[in-house]
């Protein structure tokens, strides 16, 4: 099935956990999975306010559990206005976790971190880098 302009919201004990957006996508009714194309989606934290944004080409939504695995350009926002950069991004809906094991960039105020990956646990907003670290200070984005 084709749809354009779709949006899949999770919800937890009345509070919009995760909310996908995409302007168009194929759900795979046999696999329980929506392939999706220019994706945006939101997750929020155990207080239920924004935890972690992000926009990107492509995303893979699991219909049954709402992992996502986001993929092409992907850009992000943390709760605590760090930007990120990177090729690809999954989260695990189960353990709440939003991880790369690829190269990635994260923006803060006058420098940019460097690391082989991340895990950025969205309920308590809790970011660890992941692969080794680099710091580089006073470099444009």
């Amino acid at each position: 099935m084709r749809l354009s302009k779709m949006t899949f919201v999770a919800l937890a004990e009345s509070v919009t956990e995760i909310r996908v957006e995409a302007d168009s996508g194929v759900i795979d009714e046999a696999a329980n999975k929506a392939d999706l194309r220019t994706v945006h989606a939101e997750w929020a934290g155990a207080d239920g306010k924004l935890s972690l944004e992000l926009s990107c080409e492509r995303g893979e939504l699991d219909l049954e559990t709402n992992d996502l695995v986001a993929s092409g350009n992907v850009r992000g926002l943390l709760a605590d206005g760090r930007r990120f950069a990177g090729p690809s991004l999954r989260y695990d809906r189960a353990r709440g976790v939003a991880f790369t094991d690829a190269p990635v960039e994260i923006i803060e105020e006058g420098r940019i971190l460097s690391g082989g990956g991340f895990q950025y646990h969205v309920r308590d907003r809790r970011l660890r880098l992941t692969a080794g670290a680099r710091v580089e200070e006073n470099r444009k984005p």
